[in-house]
């Protein structure tokens, strides 16, 4: 049996959650330099391009306050001004992004070469296949208000929806808290419980539960697999509470269903 699908599942699936732990890292070195994601792209640019003109500074950063703060200075250039980083802002960047750079140099100096030109082409289709649907996303903020307001009434957003989805999965034999499903939302567990609901016809809990057994059904094909062990591998904390929680969803017990298939 082939494991592509297996495979690309989890790729899936790896790829939100470093996506979430980057996110996760920009807001906490947010908080240390009390900057907002706009500063701190600009940072990035200046860091990695050098001296910007001011024009081509990313538009949403504060400049102002970024001077105020002692990140960036002002400096003469033809054609007006320039942008660069102070001592200051260099020395911050050493010393928050500088470990992480340097764990990520020790992680890619292991692969052979043929592998690193494998992954710099992958990320580079990978990057064009992203602006192009963010360039279609962001065309939706044109249509009328009437449609848009449509789209964004009731349920969750697909994006949101399937970020979820995938942290639910990669998560079944752990306790899965709708805490936890509401921030990767974007939403209060108030609001994100009424538009799961809406989205799916189901509670959040109640979905968990049924691919907690759906999840089970797959390993009772597995004649070696003890219940116990297929319980504690879907996130049931007991054999007992996994076969009353399967009785209700399915009408028969993990035991009959692994009779039947024999």
């Amino acid at each position: 049996m082939s494991l592509r699908p297996t495979l690309l599942e989890q790729i899936g699936s790896d790829v939100v959650q470093f996506q979430d732990a980057s996110a996760e890292f920009d807001t906490t070195v947010g908080k240390v330099l009390a900057l907002g994601r706009a500063d701190l792209a600009c940072l990035a640019q200046l860091h990695f391009g050098g001296p910007t003109p001011l024009s081509a500074v990313t538009r949403d950063a504060d400049v102002a306050r970024l001077e105020l703060a002692g990140y960036v200075q002002r400096e003469a250039a033809s054609g007006g001004h320039r942008l660069v980083l102070t001592a200051h802002a260099r020395e911050w960047i050493d010393t928050l992004w500088g470990p992480l750079q340097a764990d990520g140099h020790q992680l890619m100096a292991g692969l052979p070469e043929e592998h690193l030109r494998i992954i710099a082409g992958f990320l580079r289709a990978a990057r064009a296949i992203q602006d192009r649907h963010a360039a279609r996303v962001a065309r939706l903020l044109q249509a009328p208000g009437k449609s848009r307001a449509a789209r964004q009434r009731g349920g969750l957003s697909p994006a949101a929806l399937r970020r979820v989805q995938l942290y639910v999965e990669a998560h079944l034999a752990e306790p899965i808290r709708v805490g936890e499903l509401a921030r990767r939302s974007g939403l209060s567990v108030f609001h994100f419980t009424r538009a799961f609901r809406q989205s799916t016809g189901m509670t959040p809990h109640t979905w968990v539960q049924q691919r907690r057994v759906e999840k089970a059904r797959e390993l009772l094909g597995d004649a070696s697999l003890p219940l116990g062990d297929i319980a504690l591998a879907v996130g049931f904390s007991s054999q007992s509470h996994f076969t009353t929680v399967f009785r209700k969803l399915t009408g028969l017990t993990p035991a009959v269903i692994r009779r039947d298939r024999r």
